[in-house]
């Protein structure tokens, strides 16, 4: 008898001490591609790239609409090649980190204060919504010159 209580106090010790881990969401800023002349949706080939960074984040995916994420400073740089024209993008932001559970631990969410841009190809940018959440949908647009006819 003493065995089978010993051994159901193991298996409830062993059960216990799992490991439960959740990754935490992700706030992620979603842009979408409009044609500055007709207002229409624009699909073109990105490239982004941080500032400061050595990886991609899109490498030469033609879209209509991408999700960029955000640091955790006050500000974010990209780099976002359209059509092989570059322009720059900063986004001057508040962050919040918020707290989920045990398991998952800490995420952030980010206010859109401003965005600063160069002019290649992107003729304006207007913010949708300037609270980024772990639940995606239409920050800002960026409105996109078409390009020359025979480009």
């Amino acid at each position: 008898m003493k065995r089978f209580l010993y051994l159901i106090s193991a298996l409830i010790f062993i059960t216990a001490c799992k490991e439960v881990f959740e990754t935490p969401p992700q706030s992620l800023l979603k842009a979408s591609l409009v044609n500055s002349s007709t207002k229409n949706a624009l699909t073109s080939s990105v490239t982004v790239q941080g500032t400061g960074l050595d990886s991609l984040w899109v490498y030469e995916t033609s879209m209509t609409e991408m999700m960029l994420p955000l640091s955790s400073n006050d500000t974010t740089s990209f780099l976002i090649s359209l059509d092989s024209k570059i322009d720059t993008v900063t986004f001057l932001h508040v962050t919040y980190q918020k707290y989920i559970s045990m398991e998952s631990g800490f995420y952030f969410e980010y206010k859109l204060h401003s965005i600063d841009y160069s002019h290649n190809r992107i003729d304006s940018i207007q913010i949708i919504d300037s609270l980024v959440t772990k639940n995606w949908h239409e920050n800002i647009k960026l409105y996109i010159r078409p390009l020359p006819a025979g480009n």
